[in-house]
């Protein structure tokens, strides 16, 4: 059973094992600790962990846009990916979006990113037929849904 939760010092072992550098405790406690101030750039920020049977299996994000409008994304750890585990997570974090009072939800998915892109549609995101080229330089997908 898929949940989502803040995370807490307590994930700084799983941490450790699933993030990309191999991150030392004191980095992984500051990493928890920025992420538990829930803002960033100056706006509402929420990062959950993605929880199978105990086990931290990815990262889901809530990032305001507006008022109304919140980027959302999952990343489940690559030994993790293929099992339905985001399929499950997207709409817990979808209702916990509507639930603090946002209308719509984005989503900027890699136009090389065909299992992502398959995600969004299932979770009943949209998108227009061409591609944007992101800030990083990347050509993306943007996905929208009326929450």
């Amino acid at each position: 059973m898929i949940e989502l939760r803040n995370f807490t010092n307590a994930d700084i072992e799983q941490l450790q094992k699933h993030e990309d550098g191999k991150p030392s405790h004191a980095d992984c406690e500051r990493l928890i600790s920025t992420w538990n101030e829930k803002k960033y750039n100056g706006s509402d920020f929420e990062m959950y962990a993605v929880i199978n049977n105990g086990n931290i299996v990815g990262k889901a994000s809530l990032y305001a846009r507006s008022e109304h409008i919140v980027s959302c994304g999952i990343e489940l750890y690559a030994e993790f990916r293929g099992k339905g585990y985001a399929t499950a997570a997207y709409p817990i974090l979808l209702a916990l979006a509507k639930q603090k009072g946002f209308a719509i939800a984005v989503a900027q998915v890699l136009a090389n990113n065909s299992a992502s892109i398959a995600l969004h549609k299932k979770a009943g995101f949209e998108a227009e037929d061409y591609t944007y080229t992101n800030r990083k330089g990347n050509q993306v997908y943007y996905f929208i849904k009326a929450l």
